[in-house]
């Protein structure tokens, strides 16, 4: 059995980069740049699975599926760069016999930071897929639902799919390289979550969130493989993405059929052994791609050649903000990483947190299980609790006294409660407010 081929291309550097990365941190569009950036996706397709006309056949429709993520401007390094979008579509559109092409996506934390549609205008991608040539840029939470059964998932058994992603003829996932602190990585196969709608507080993207969010992300891949994962590493990020990271200029282009075997390829380029990957890891053991970097064919440009140790991220929410106190002795990653990403948020949100502190007094974040929790801790306090889980362990009678004592409880329900992520930094900003504090 033949290895899978996954391309490294190095791009060279970009006019645009300047702006684009700090201090000046502002996105513009040369004409050069997408020139180049369509010279190099060509010839990083063409190393990876010999030129596109192996891909697309003459009258296909091809859909771009690209992480938007959620709603954030290029400038944020979270969303994919709008050159490589305006410069794969039209690439397509000149050197691919497709029919049709489409740029389709649904950000993943929906209602509380955008649905499609603003986040396609704040990302710069609508634009950059218009110039390009995009025959449609398609906002898929606005578009009709198939429901699907996942033969062989072990979690994530049953899906709503947005329906374009089912009808193109063929599906080029197109993620950005950054690390995740509720996946480590979000490469290709974590871009699949924007397949599904998102249904708060709970199921669908929302859903599996947890420790066995590896899993669902290979259950997942299964309702149907990528074409062709492209990823974007222009400008990656490292440490807390993919919200409050920080950029890294890579200039590189990752290209394979194997999506399981691209994703492997960027996070050992990224500094990660593959096994610290879980969606890397058990979507290999699931007979779905390659993870084993000695039998995977690396062209173009040696990793060792370009490797850099990204910084990782933490999804550990203790002591991060003075006077916020997470109190979560028993719980799953779902709520301890999304506390975390929330708490993040809260730190660059140019709010003194002494003064936070100061106006608010301590504040106590719950979730799970806490068997040594005082619900005196709270008497008079600010108290949020985070999830479902805590309804099911023993102390669950603290909990409620405690929410008796407090001065005010907001509640996060869910498992996951994946949209904290953004709710928790904009009820602690509330809390300040009602506190005296100036926003």
């Amino acid at each position: 059995m033949s290895k899978p081929k996954v391309a490294i291309v190095k791009t060279g550097e970009f006019k645009g980069n300047k702006e684009f990365l700090p201090p000046t941190k502002k996105f513009v569009r040369y004409n050069e740049d997408i020139e180049q950036v369509k010279a190099k996706i060509e010839e990083t397709i063409d190393l990876a699975v010999g030129g596109i006309d192996n891909i697309v056949k003459p009258g296909e429709t091809v859909l771009i599926k690209p992480n938007l993520a959620f709603q954030a401007p290029p400038e944020s390094y979270s969303v994919v760069d709008p050159r490589v979008i305006e410069g794969m579509v039209a690439f397509l559109k000149e050197k691919s016999q497709a029919s049709e092409v489409w740029v389709g996506d649904n950000p993943s934390l929906g209602r509380h930071v955008g649905r499609a549609r603003p986040a396609f205008e704040a990302a710069g991608m609508k634009a950059a897929a218009e110039r390009g040539g995009a025959d449609r840029v398609i906002y898929f939470d606005e578009e009709e639902l198939v429901d699907v059964e996942i033969p062989n998932a072990k979690v994530f058994k049953h899906a709503k799919v947005f329906k374009p992603f089912l009808d193109a003829d063929r599906v080029i996932n197109l993620p950005k390289l950054k690390t995740h602190l509720a996946g480590t990585v979000t490469l290709g196969l974590k871009n699949w979550q924007g397949i599904i709608p998102n249904v708060h507080p709970s199921d669908q993207q929302q859903g599996a969130h947890r420790i066995d969010l590896g899993q669902k992300m290979s259950d997942v891949y299964r309702i149907r493989k990528a074409d062709l994962t492209f990823i974007d590493a222009i400008i990656g990020m490292e440490g807390q993405g993919p919200h409050v990271g920080t950029p890294v200029e890579m200039n590189l282009f990752f290209a394979g059929t194997d999506t399981v075997a691209v994703d492997a390829v960027a996070s050992s380029v990224m500094g990660f052994e593959t096994v610290e990957i879980a969606a890397v890891r058990i979507t290999a053991i699931d007979g779905l791609g390659e993870a084993d970097i000695s039998k995977i064919e690396v062209v173009g440009t040696p990793v060792d050649q370009v490797r850099r140790f990204f910084k990782r991220p933490m999804n550990d929410p203790t002591g991060l903000v003075p006077g916020v106190h997470v109190m979560a002795q028993q719980t799953c990653p779902g709520c301890f990483a999304n506390v975390r990403g929330g708490l993040d948020l809260f730190n660059v949100s140019g709010i003194d947190t002494a003064d936070f502190n100061k106006k608010a007094g301590d504040v106590y974040i719950v979730a799970g299980g806490v068997p040594d929790f005082d619900p005196e801790l709270v008497r008079g306090k600010y108290m949020f609790v985070e999830g479902d889980c805590w309804k099911y362990f023993p102390s669950r009678d603290k909990i409620e006294q405690g929410m008796k004592n407090a001065k005010k409880v907001i509640e996060h329900p869910g498992c996951a409660p994946v949209y904290i992520f953004a709710q928790l930094n904009g009820d602690l900003q509330s809390v300040y407010q009602e506190a005296g504090g100036t926003v």
